[in-house]
């Protein structure tokens, strides 16, 4: 307590709080008032420029200019100062005020020349793009409208060295530099530099739960490691998506876009709509206080996941049902073979029990010869049961809601607090160990911060619900044996193959009748006998009165449905110390999250109501120092975080850049950096019986009630969890310390302008090391007896696994706006694992281009955007299965018309354009052309 003049009764703090906020907000009150007016033009065209941003530099106060260009600003600031004034499409002007000038007419240029950019993500402070001190992408708001994609996520993979492995519509992960999968746990992704993951997923779901496009302000990719400063998992690079503040961009704005998809796919005998609606309005009561709302639906029927090769004999066209009885499709459920039961092996128990049926007495002629015919009419084939197409199992209509607001309120013109909130929902489809059907996922966050341009304190909290996903392939099977347990069905099947084989019957028509009499259905839907259970089809009552309750009870009850509802809250703060601090720019920050992983015992190893609790601390600082007449910098960061479960991590990095000439438009760049991730929550905790195996986290609580200290288990041939064999010669399996994963990454570059700024080189060249890779091994307990069971294991290891690779991209501005360029990016991993049972992972093309021509302007208020990709073939290796995916190519195009009267802009486009469909990952959705129409309109549009 404090006593005030003597006063001996204590005064209370929230009353000492309540004065000094008082005394903040109206210190500014006996301020000098500059009244400040003016109009915005285009210095091109001469036309007024409506909404453009009228700021003062380094501070949260300015204004936005209405529908005549003009503006007013009122402050209580004494000049000199600076306003900067800034437009979408034009060049950043400042004017300094120093008194004299308070009425005034602005000229802003169109932005026609490289390397004007700014990004703040490289270093979180602001700086020129040429001057990164590493690798770094950046689309503005313009690059973002003029994108020829259906949206913007879709188009990422146009800048340098991006891989975008796509799930189906709606669930996409950007990444850099391989090692990646079905989930992409190496790099961050941010909003408002917010974690846009999943708590229990731990990885971003694309842009499900992302931002809506009429939201978004700009988009900066760090490319490489980045633990120093955005903490765990930005091994492979970072994705900062920043949405707009309502102070700057004001009114109303909308986006409708319909499209069509399926066209000439081989599932479908006509193509399919697509929609997508967005809508968002925000504004400024006074220079104080503003906020926004946003809102997008999209709704689409999904593309197709259609691999029906078969899964252990890939490279063998032509297999199927009709031809093969062992055939295990890649998209079909449900004709796993989890115990392969091969004919020839059952043929010796057949032959006896017909024997004994005939009375015949071991050792005699008669015995013999029945005995071999029977063994002579059992061929050496492996039998699965028959199974279901994804197309069939899955909800392919998919639909994503997104819904946000914010409140925003500056004080003291220095700075600015805001309260916002989110609530998204999607429906997908998603590959890892199974496929999942992601049916009304959501995710819930609320975040509050507060800011100014010397410091940031914020907090947030992220709540998700799986909603009705679940487990298409172990639905499946379940369904399987809800019909009729595959034991009985066997018996069925030998016993029917048997009769027809000894009638003599041909040995395909044998086979055709055995899968007949189990199924009790022909293969024209026509059920065998009535008074037997038969297979169900799909959309059929029988079959949904098996299924539904299936995929509608938990895991950990027997059936198929996904419980997550985890958790995570997160408080972090920044100051940047530059200001106080003359000789160096120094920042320091620190932040603390707790994760709540709550899968009611059907994905982890949480028990019902006793959901896992993680705790990590996090703090890093960064120095830079300028020096030779700004031309050299020297850059130096370290970060350090604990996690309850884990060892400390410190991550350092250090880097350099060098104007190679006097005007600065030449940089050299050199960095070492460290970067890791603790293993995500699935490599912890998971404990999820897939059917034909187990999947177990790395933590040995998670190990423990299986024994594998007593009852020893050994690793498996290969990466095939079915097919491959136990190799016991060489002992049992070791495991090592589980723990972090930590990549050491060294870097040159260089960032350039040329013929008088027409011209923008960038290249770079990398080497990345790996210590602790985490990865999963495979492994058998009991192997080759009739208790064997097996484990996909989450473990760190001490092989070496490094990396290396190249990039260089140009962008070339020709005469009246017309733009070309293009990149290219070469990846390849140097050095991984040789041990059996377990995958590099690498997923990635050695080689991938992308090459563009566009002009926002060719004709009046007519502009286009093409964009060329191709990629190279490359092995795909998962949880799910490995492959060879093939090389691709696709086409992207769109023309956009800007309707002055009606502030809108007409876009038709398509990506894929040229309809070759092609996928990405094994097991995942083909991937066919989309064209779309799209009409913006944006009140304030210039």
């Amino acid at each position: 307590m404090v006593n005030f003049y003597g006063r001996k009764k204590p005064v209370p703090y929230w009353l000492l709080l309540s004065i000094a906020i008082n005394y903040s907000f109206c210190s500014n009150a006996f301020s000098q008032i500059t009244r400040l007016q003016g109009q915005v033009i285009s210095h091109n065209t001469g036309e007024v420029l409506i909404g453009a941003n009228v700021a003062v530099k380094n501070r949260l106060v300015g204004t936005i200019t209405d529908a005549r260009g003009n503006f007013e600003l009122t402050l209580r600031i004494e000049p000199p100062f600076t306003l900067v004034f800034s437009c979408m499409g034009y060049s950043p002007t400042e004017v300094e005020i120093d008194g004299d000038n308070l009425r005034m007419a602005v000229r802003l240029e169109e932005q026609t020349l490289f390397g004007e950019e700014i990004v703040i993500s490289a270093s979180r402070i602001e700086q020129n793009t040429l001057a990164s001190p590493v690798s770094i992408e950046k689309l503005s708001l313009m690059d973002i409208k003029h994108m020829p994609a259906a949206n913007f996520f879709d188009g990422l993979y146009q800048l340098k060295g991006v891989d975008m492995n796509v799930n189906s519509l709606t669930f996409r992960f950007p990444n850099t530099r391989g090692f990646t999968g079905e989930s992409n746990y190496r790099m961050n992704q941010l909003v408002d530099e917010v974690d846009n993951i999943s708590p229990g997923l731990t990885f971003a779901a694309g842009n499900i739960f992302g931002l809506s496009q009429l939201d978004l302000e700009s988009i900066e990719l760090l490319v490489g490691a980045s633990s120093a400063l955005y903490g765990p998992g930005g091994m492979n690079g970072t994705l900062l998506m920043t949405s707009k503040n309502p102070f700057d961009y004001q009114g109303l704005s909308a986006n409708i876009q319909t499209g069509l998809m399926h066209l000439g796919a081989d599932y479908r005998d006509k193509p399919a709509p697509m929609y997508d609606v967005s809508l968002r309005y925000a504004k400024a009561f006074s220079d104080r206080l503003a906020f926004k709302i946003t809102a997008n639906y999209l709704s689409a029927l999904d593309w197709h996941a259609t691999d029906y090769r078969d899964r252990n004999r890939l490279d063998q066209t032509g297999i199927t049902r009709e031809n093969d009885e062992g055939y295990d499709g890649v998209n079909v459920y449900g004709d796993d073979i989890i115990v392969p039961v091969n004919l020839a092996d059952v043929a010796p128990n057949v032959a006896e029990a017909v024997t004994e049926n005939l009375g015949l007495t071991p050792g005699t002629p008669e015995y013999e010869e029945v005995f071999n015919r029977v063994i002579a009419a059992f061929p050496d084939q492996v039998v699965s049961r028959t199974g279901w197409k994804e197309i069939d199992l899955a909800p392919y209509n998919t639909d994503n809601l997104r819904v946000s607001g914010a409140l925003h309120y500056r004080f003291r013109n220095n700075f600015e607090a805001n309260l916002s909130g989110s609530y998204s929902q999607g429906t997908s489809v998603y590959t890892t160990t199974n496929r999942f059907s992601v049916n009304n996922f959501n995710i819930s966050n609320i975040k509050l911060e507060v800011r100014s341009p010397e410091f940031f304190l914020r907090s947030f909290f992220i709540a998700e619900g799986t909603g009705n996903s679940f487990d298409i392939g172990g639905a499946a099977l379940r369904l399987n044996e809800a019909w009729k347990p595959s034991t009985e069905w066997y018996q069925d099947y030998i016993g029917a193959f048997t009769q027809s084989r000894l009638l003599g019957g041909e040995l395909n028509d044998s086979f055709r009748f055995a899968r007949m009499a189990a199924d009790n259905r022909d293969r024209f839907g026509n059920v065998f006998n009535p008074a037997k259970p038969a297979f169900p089809l799909p959309g059929s009552e029988e079959f949904e009165a098996l299924w539904n309750p299936i995929v509608g009870t938990s895991v950990s009850e027997g059936g198929a449905k996904v419980i997550d509802r985890s958790k995570m809250w997160h408080i972090e703060g920044m100051y940047n110390l530059s200001k106080k601090i003359k000789v160096v720019e120094l920042i320091v920050g620190i932040s603390h999250r707790i994760f709540i992983i709550d899968s009611q015992g059907t994905i982890f190893f949480d028990k019902p109501g006793e959901p896992i609790l993680i705790n990590q601390f996090g703090a890093y600082g960064q120095l830079g120092k300028a020096l030779l007449a700004d031309r050299f910098k020297l850059t130096a960061s370290a970060r350090y975080d604990k996690n309850e479960y884990f060892a400390g991590q410190f991550t350092p990095r250090i880097s350099a850049t060098y104007a190679v000439n006097p005007s600065q438009q030449n940089f050299m760049r050199a960095s070492y950096q460290t970067a890791y991730r603790f293993p995500s929550t699935s490599d912890q905790w998971v404990d999820f019986d897939i059917g034909f195996y187990r999947a177990l986290g790395g933590l040995p609580v998670v190990r423990a009630p299986f024994n594998f200290d007593t009852n020893p288990v050994y690793p498996l041939s290969g990466d095939n969890p079915i097919t491959d064999k136990p190799i016991t010669d060489n002992g049992p399996f070791r495991f090592k310390t589980f723990g972090p994963e930590k990549v050491t990454a060294i870097e040159l570059g260089y960032k350039g302008l040329h013929l008088n700024k027409m011209l923008l080189i960038d290249a770079y060249i990398y080497r990345n090391t790996y210590n602790g890779f985490l990865t999963q091994q495979l492994l058998a307990q009991n192997p080759n007896t009739p208790e064997e069971q097996r484990f996909q294991v989450a473990i760190s290891t001490d092989d070496p696994v490094s990396s290396y690779g190249w990039a260089l991209g140009s962008d070339f501005r020709l005469m009246k706006g017309f733009v070309v360029g293009g990149n290219v990016a070469y990846n390849v991993l140097q050095e991984g694992f040789s041990e059996p049972g377990r995958q590099n992972r690498f997923n990635t093309p050695d080689y991938r281009f992308n090459i563009y021509v566009g002009n926002r302007q060719f004709i009046k208020n007519i502009g286009f955007n093409i964009n060329y990709r191709w990629q190279n073939s490359f092995l795909w290796q998962s949880n799910f299965g490995v492959a060879q995916m093939p090389a691709f190519a696709t086409l992207d195009a769109q023309v956009s018309y800007k309707i002055n009267n009606l502030k809108s802009v007409l876009k038709v486009g398509g990506s894929n354009i040229l309809n070759q469909y092609f996928t990405t990952s094994f097991g995942s959705a083909q991937i066919g052309g989309l064209y779309y129409v799209t009409w913006y309109f944006d009140q304030f549009l210039n």
